[in-house]
C-alpha cells in the first residue's frame, strides 16, 4: 500500500506565516458571492464577533437579537452588492433596503453597541474649519 501526501502539504502556495493567518482571523468576513454556504459563513463570523463585543455569554434575548442582525446585515449586503454591480433597485427593494437599514440600527442599539463619539477638534483642525467657513462665506458675497 502506497502512501501519498496530500496535494496542499506539498504545495508552496499554501503555506502562510502565522502574522498572515492572524491577521486574516482578524479581519471581517465579508461575501463576494451570495450563497447558502457563504451566508453559513458570514453568519458565523457576524454572531461570533457580536458575541465577542459584547464580552460575555449572551443571553436568550440577546441571542435572537444577533440572529436578527446577522440576517438583516445579509440581505443589506446583497442589496447593496446588486446595487454596486448597476442594477436599479425596485421600488419596494429600495424601501424595503431603507427599512432593513432601520431595523438594523435599532437592534445593535439594543444589543448595547452604541454610536462612537466623535473625536474632539483640535486648535489646528478648529482654525482650518473657521478658515473654510470664512472663504465659504467671500466666495458667496
Amino acid at each position: 500500500m502506497r502512501q501519498t501526501t496530500p496535494h496542499h502539504a506539498t504545495s508552496p502556495s499554501v503555506s502562510i506565516s502565522a502574522n498572515a493567518q492572524s491577521i486574516a482571523k482578524s479581519r471581517i468576513y465579508e461575501p463576494r458571492v451570495f450563497t447558502r454556504r457563504t451566508r453559513a459563513r458570514f453568519a458565523t463570523d457576524r454572531t461570533k464577533e457580536l458575541t465577542r463585543h459584547l464580552g460575555r455569554a449572551p443571553s436568550y434575548v440577546e441571542l435572537v437579537l444577533i440572529g436578527r442582525v446577522v440576517a438583516n446585515e445579509w440581505d443589506l449586503r446583497r442589496l447593496d452588492h446588486r446595487l454596486d454591480a448597476g442594477e436599479e433597485l425596485s421600488g419596494h427593494a429600495a424601501r424595503l433596503r431603507l427599512a432593513l437599514e432601520n431595523r438594523l440600527r435599532l437592534d445593535l442599539r439594543e444589543l448595547g453597541l452604541k454610536p462612537v463619539a466623535p473625536k474632539p477638534m483640535d486648535a489646528v483642525e478648529y482654525g482650518k474649519l473657521i478658515d473654510a467657513r470664512r472663504a465659504a462665506e467671500d466666495a458667496a458675497a
